[in-house]
């Protein structure tokens, strides 16, 4: 397969695709393409080309996409369900070679996660490329972002409070990876050469095609992360009020209140699971992550987490 060189993404400028953007601008070697909706009024970075298209025209958007090597969907979990077939289709048809679907998350490949209802209309949109036949898909697995999830208390640890609320003894430690190690993984993968030399010694996008490629930046406990909550904000355990609840309880409680219509649950469905011990949480451990092999840097946990703290001071 032939390199990547006209990149096109959906979703430049929201969470985890700004820094997508940021990094495939970067790293310079690629034609950044960004395909918003005629009525966006979002502004994108200098270097990126905007394509304004209707969503509801299939012709529209096999015009914007044609002569694309790649196509990044990033997409919201408000999103429309179909906003994401019609992309796939209009990618298609445009004869766009690679498709990074709306993974972005967990891993998909592991049933207890894959099982979560936010996960499971995921499925659908990877068969969808299959059946099609013209693109790969590569999905990226990156589990909950430590950004979002440690400054919106998403790990059961209240910044401001200094309250923490943990699965059983938080210890049982799970993957995370920051917003820019996500943007870096995809701004080096879409470097890679289309196909390998043969010698199987170096990468290439055929290694992962049609596969989940995995990557994270930290492989750490709810301990590990409230105590460089504590590290970096001059506290000790006297400081803070600690908790803990049944991590198999508390996921079986957010199906129930899921089921019900209280979407807030997802959050104890998604991060309960992730600190099950087995439950897919641990995939640095049972599977091969991607970060040599994309030339990922290591980064501080303390110096991350100084960033977080910094910005929920500042709220």
């Amino acid at each position: 397969m032939a390199d990547v060189k006209n990149v096109s993404i959906v979703g430049g400028n929201g969470q985890i695709g700004k820094h997508i953007t940021s990094a495939l601008l970067a790293n310079g070697k690629h034609t950044l393409t960004a395909i918003t909706r005629l009525e966006s009024t979002g502004t994108l970075a200098s270097g990126v080309t905007v394509k304004k298209v209707d969503f509801s025209s299939h012709s529209a958007l096999v015009d914007a996409l044609k002569g694309q090597d790649a196509l990044i969907i990033t997409l919201t979990v408000t999103a429309p369900p179909e906003q994401q077939t019609k992309l796939i289709e209009a990618a298609a048809e445009a004869g766009v070679p690679w498709v990074l679907p709306n993974e972005w998350g967990s891993d998909n490949a592991h049933p207890d996660i894959s099982a979560i209802p936010l996960n499971a209309t995921k499925k659908q949109y990877r068969q969808q490329i299959d059946e099609l036949g013209t693109s790969s898909w590569i999905g990226v697995v990156n589990n909950p972002w430590y950004e979002f999830s440690l400054g919106d208390g998403f790990f059961g640890i209240d910044i401001k409070n200094r309250t923490a609320n943990l699965y059983d003894d938080g210890e049982t430690k799970t993957a995370t990876s920051t917003m820019s190690q996500v943007g870096r993984a995809v701004a080096s993968l879409l470097s890679l050469p289309g196909s390998g030399s043969g010698s199987g010694s170096e990468p290439s996008l055929s290694d992962y095609k049609n596969k989940f490629l995995y990557i994270s930046s930290f492989f750490v406990s709810q301990h590990d992360m409230l105590a460089s909550v504590q590290h970096v904000t001059g506290t000790s355990s006297a400081d803070w009020k600690v908790s803990y609840r049944s991590g198999p309880a508390a996921v079986e409680e957010g199906y129930i209140g899921f089921q019900k219509g209280d979407f807030r649950k997802a959050v104890d469905i998604i991060y309960g699971t992730n600190f099950l011990p087995g439950k897919g949480g641990d995939y640095p451990v049972t599977k091969e992550t991607a970060n040599k092999a994309l030339g990922l840097p290591e980064e501080s946990l303390d110096e991350v987490t100084m960033a977080v703290v910094k910005q929920v001071e500042a709220k």
